[in-house]
C-alpha cells in the first residue's frame, strides 16, 4: 500500500489584518486529506478494500482526529469536492515544522507518514501548513486545492 497525499485549505484572508476581529471569524479548519491507494493506483477506500472503521491514526504531536469523506452524490462535475471524495481528512497540529502520523490499517500494517510544514500566514489561525510529505523516504504527491 502507498499513500497519495493531497491538501485542501479553506479559510479567509484579508490584506488588512488589523481590521479582522478573530472572535467573529469562523474559519473552516484546514485538513490534510489522505488517500490510501495500492501499487496500481486504486483508491482502497473507494473500492471497499479498506473499511474506514478499521483505520487508526496516531501522531507524534499528541491527539489526532480524522473523518472519512465519502462520495458526494450532489457534487458538481469538476468540483474541488470531487477530489476529496473517498479520503481521510486528518487534523493538523499547531506551529510544528516537522511531524509524523502513524496510519494503521487492519490487514495492511502501519505506515509512517513524515510531514514537512511551514508557518501559516492566514489571520486568526496558527495551524501548520504541509509543504511536503514522504513515506520511507519516498516523496508523495501533493495537490493543493
Amino acid at each position: 500500500m502507498k499513500l497519495i497525499v493531497f491538501v485542501l485549505f479553506i479559510g479567509c484572508s484579508n490584506d488588512d489584518d488589523e481590521a479582522i476581529d478573530c472572535n467573529l471569524v469562523d474559519i473552516a479548519l484546514p485538513a490534510l486529506h489522505l488517500r490510501l491507494v495500492d501499487n496500481t493506483g486504486e483508491n482502497l477506500l473507494e473500492s471497499g478494500s479498506v473499511d474506514p472503521e478499521t483505520i487508526t491514526i496516531e501522531a507524534d504531536f499528541g491527539d489526532v482526529s480524522f473523518v472519512y469523506i465519502p462520495e458526494s452524490e450532489n457534487a458538481e462535475p469538476n468540483a474541488a469536492s470531487n477530489i476529496i471524495q473517498h479520503s481521510l481528512a486528518v487534523s493538523l497540529p499547531t506551529s510544528l515544522e516537522n511531524f509524523q502520523y502513524q496510519i494503521n490499517v487492519a490487514g495492511y500494517g502501519t505506515v509512517n507518514l513524515d510531514i514537512l510544514a511551514e508557518e501559516n500566514e492566514v489571520p486568526c489561525s496558527d495551524l501548520s501548513i504541509p509543504v511536503g510529505a514522504s513515506v520511507n523516504g519516498q516523496a508523495l504527491e501533493k495537490i493543493e486545492i
